[in-house]
């Protein structure tokens, strides 16, 4: 049992080793992803590694003020913190710093914030204060409204920048309003447009309306068994509404993609197999996938990547890091690496589900799903399952305002955690 008498004993033990083991472990992989830099370590603050201390000596800092904070303060603060988050993504479309087309950035001297990425502690706060009223319940649609725009407002503002990756990790806080009582069916949609966008992306659109034709044959079939359904009443069910929306929105996805951006509809043909062209957008995974493939199951070792050390992979600091780990870790290293972000985020939805305060378990399945959708979409972008669109891991990658705000987020949830033991 953790010590009660005072705060760092009530802080959870695994969570606090799992975010230092990811800390340090990404410190060292991006140290060799720039060791070329480097002769020796020579406390240089012009390189990402050099850098990067900083961002985790300023975050130290501030997981000290946070865990001396009171834990019911951000209940009361989540307004304001939600509209100055707002304030500064607004702030980034007239007076941001554009960085590979997208005006993301805003300057503070010789440093450098991204709002987008504190956007999302905002979003988790103010969706953990709306939800967390007694008489809220997302059953109803008159209780939807609030937090659904509260989240797609933000998508918006960051889709102006333009940063699609930013804004599509929004999407994960579909999870937490499920968790609260949103009913199934809108999680169910989610999923089966998709399915459609895939099937009227890969394949032709006759083949596309064939498979969705037969599925809904099959569906019927099962559903007349059970309720005893006539088969001429299939013109009458409801699955025949269903596929009939299914076909016309996959005729949409074919109209849509000429209008997407010429970049974006390049990485969508790569992901289908579409393209063979390797030498421009699709290099990056081209190259992200023989570093990860190189390693094999024990890696080629520490500093000894050939992929990593000849900086054949574009972004291998930021987005690409999980190539050094797979190039020099090997198989083994990149599994104790996944398994420690899967052992992170189901800690997070067991303390989550523990809080006594509705607002503490609404914020811990926000920080959960968020990291959630950044690590599902950062290794499936690595591995070439998912189109290119830009998302860092979190804790791991380089950069400053990512590790903050996941830092931020984390020590907040940690502390509100520990007020639940001076409430026994």
């Amino acid at each position: 049992m953790r010590n009660r008498s005072n705060l760092f004993g009530r802080i959870d033990g695994l969570i606090l080793a799992l975010y230092v083991f990811l800390l340090i472990f990404g410190w060292i992989n991006i140290y060799a992803t720039v060791n070329l830099e480097i002769d020796g370590f020579s406390w240089d603050w012009t390189n990402q590694a050099g850098r990067q201390l900083i961002f985790i000596g300023f975050g130290s800092l501030v997981i000290f003020l946070l865990l001396l904070s009171d834990a019911r303060v951000y209940e009361v603060i989540a307004i304001p913190i939600y509209g100055a988050t707002i304030t500064l993504l607004i702030c980034v479309l007239f007076f941001g710093v554009e960085v590979g087309g997208q005006k993301n950035w805003l300057s503070l001297g010789s440093f450098r914030i991204q709002p987008s990425e504190f956007m999302k502690l905002g979003t988790i706060m103010i969706v953990a204060r709306i939800l967390s009223k007694k008489d809220v319940e997302l059953k109803k649609w008159k209780h939807r409204w609030l937090p659904f725009l509260c989240v797609a407002f933000p998508i918006f503002l960051i889709l102006l920048q333009p940063d699609t990756g930013s804004a599509l990790v929004f999407v994960g806080f579909i999870f937490v309003l499920y968790r609260e009582g949103l009913p199934g069916y809108f999680i169910y949609t989610g999923i089966g447009l998709l399915i459609v966008s895939v099937l009227a992306l890969a394949l032709e659109m006759k083949t596309a309306i064939l498979i969705i034709l037969f599925f809904s044959l099959v569906a019927f079939i099962i559903d007349r068994r059970k309720k005893r359904i006539r088969f001429y009443d299939f013109i009458k069910h409801p699955i025949i509404l269903f596929s009939s929306i299914a076909i016309v929105y996959a005729q949409l996805v074919n109209i849509i993609l000429p209008l997407l951006a010429p970049h974006h509809q390049v990485r969508i043909k790569l992901l289908f197999g579409q393209l063979e062209d390797k030498s421009a957008i699709g290099y990056q995974t081209a190259q992200s996938l023989i570093a990860i493939g190189s390693g094999g199951l024990f890696g080629k070792g520490y500093m000894n990547g050939t992929q990593t050390k000849l900086n054949f992979v574009p972004e291998q600091t930021t987005d690409y890091i999980f190539c050094t780990v797979g190039e020099e870790w090997g198989f083994l290293g990149s599994i104790f690496v996944l398994s420690c972000f899967a052992l992170l985020i189901g800690r997070i939805i067991i303390l989550s589900e523990r809080q006594k305060d509705s607002f503490a378990r609404i914020f811990g399945y926000g920080i959960a799903s968020i990291l959630f959708v950044h690590f599902t979409v950062n290794i499936g972008m690595t591995l070439g399952l998912v189109p290119v669109i830009g998302i860092p891991l979190p804790f791991f990658s380089y950069g400053g305002s990512s590790l903050l705000a996941f830092t931020i987020m984390l020590f907040i949830f940690l502390r509100m955690d520990a007020n639940r033991w001076e409430t026994l």
